[in-house]
């Protein structure tokens, strides 16, 4: 596990590697009142992956499965995320992603297909090592389900840290506009 100062060190990597020079860290944009967590231990939640200290975690609580909501405060097209975990057997290693979805349960990851599994590797778990995600199913997010199937043979399953890369989606508010009157 990171010290404090080593993942703040850490955290100013560049993760996304892409030509794209639109790509940023968008964490900034997560909702913290559209996310939930299931199957958190008490005092190990999810508000942890945000603190920027890698000795807080995140740690699921009856076995090693995780299901976590992310919301953002605006519609984002998803390049990579950059999961953080200890170097031990309670990392993740298969990840599912449900886009768009407000609200899910266990039950629902076996009834519908995610937008993209990963298989984590140590080395995808460390700082700075986003995994690039399929971007063409990942244009207008409003919403990410993270379930974290298994990991590497542990009762439980612990995350440190998520950071988000992407771009805003630009969007038309309409509480910009104004009625316009007729014979105004």
């Amino acid at each position: 596990m990171m010290s404090a100062g080593a993942g703040a060190a850490a955290a100013g990597a560049a993760a996304p590697k892409a030509s794209d020079l639109e790509v940023r860290d968008i964490t900034d944009l997560v909702c913290k009142a559209d996310c939930y967590c299931l199957n958190q231990l008490s005092g190990a939640t999810w508000e942890n992956l945000f603190q920027e200290d890698d000795r807080l975690m995140l740690q699921s609580d009856a076995d090693e499965q995780l299901l976590l909501h992310v919301g953002f405060m605006e519609t984002v097209k998803l390049h990579s995320i950059d999961f953080v975990a200890p170097p031990d057997d309670t990392a993740p290693l298969t990840v599912k992603l449900y886009l768009n979805r407000n609200s899910m349960g266990f039950s629902d990851t076996d009834d519908m297909a995610p937008a993209q599994t990963l298989e984590l590797t140590k080395e995808d778990l460390v700082a700075g090592s986003a995994s690039v995600l399929k971007f063409v199913k990942f244009q207008r997010v409003s919403g990410l389900s993270i379930f974290v199937a298994d990991n590497n043979g542990a009762e439980h399953s612990c995350l440190s840290s998520l950071r988000f890369f992407g771009t805003p989606v630009a969007t038309t508010k309409m509480g910009d506009f104004k009625k316009v009157e007729e014979g105004a």
